[in-house]
């Protein structure tokens, strides 16, 4: 009877270790993909800020000056809400937004900001918010930002299509992290703001449109993970949907939408602006 139970029991520890290494990995791929990807492009305002108010004040008005020197009225504006050295190739900035120059009531320069931000307590839902040039750069962990300049006659249309009642029109509230811009399903900040220049451009509010016509004028940013990470990402953190990636990870980032206006024939300029006291 005591050699037939540890030829029972012999499987049975086998089977433990098994279920135990594979407990191991995937939660090695699974904080893998957490940490790198979590904030490719992260939509969120929530979070401990790396810097201090008075910083955050300082770099906004920075921002502010130059885009104001250069009597820029509506533009494209980065953060990265990671350090650039845990961000994927190809990612150099997370979260992208609208600025409109929008003047004080004493007329010194102002710009507000017009985000797409994932909620706080479901963060599988997107909201529209529009706040200032401080609170935009308070997840920032970089002293720089990215910058696309459209040409003067875009800039017009993207001030006429942002401040109409048209405005939000190809807003998908269904959140994922890592959206893939050929799919209507899902949406990050980078993606709105994608399909809000493809609806301008085209004059379109029609999502299955734009999204067939990104087929052919569209070259979105590759991300790079084994079958085993798309697996285990959403498991990790619920925002890492990957039901729209059947082949390659394919999202939007900044120089995505620098490519687009580009296309479109509406890109004066594009550039990265160090920030600093």
């Amino acid at each position: 009877m005591p050699g037939l139970l540890q030829k029972i029991a012999r499987p049975i520890r086998i089977l433990q270790f098994s279920f135990f290494m594979l407990f191991v990995f995937g939660s090695f791929f699974g904080w893998h993909i957490h940490t790198v990807y979590r904030q490719v492009v992260a939509s969120s305002p929530i979070g401990e800020p790396l810097f201090d108010r008075a910083l955050l004040e300082e770099y906004g008005e920075q921002i502010i000056t130059h885009l104001a020197d250069k009597e820029v009225k509506a533009a494209i504006v980065s953060r990265s809400g990671q350090k650039r050295s845990k961000l994927p190739d190809g990612v150099a900035f997370t979260h992208s937004a609208f600025w409109l120059f929008e003047p004080k009531e004493d007329g010194s320069p102002h710009y507000a900001v017009y985000n797409l931000y994932h909620g706080e307590e479901n963060r599988l839902i997107s909201s529209l918010v529009k706040d200032s040039p401080a609170d935009f750069l308070r997840l920032t962990r970089e002293h720089d930002a990215g910058i696309i300049i459209p040409t003067p006659a875009v800039q017009q249309q993207m001030i006429d299509y942002i401040t109409s009642e048209r405005y939000g029109e190809v807003h998908q509230i269904n959140y994922s992290l890592i959206s893939n811009p050929y799919d209507a399903r899902f949406q990050n900040c980078n993606e709105f703001m994608l399909d809000s220049l493809a609806a301008m451009f085209w004059d379109t509010p029609n999502s299955a449109v734009i999204k067939e016509k990104f087929e052919t004028v569209l070259a979105p940013t590759e991300l790079k993970a084994s079958i085993i990470r798309k697996k285990i990402g959403p498991v990790v953190d619920e925002r890492l949907i990957m039901t729209d990636h059947e082949g390659p990870i394919l999202t939007t980032t900044r120089q995505t939408l620098a490519k687009f206006i580009d296309s479109q024939g509406g890109l004066a300029e594009d550039y990265i602006l160090e920030l600093g006291r």
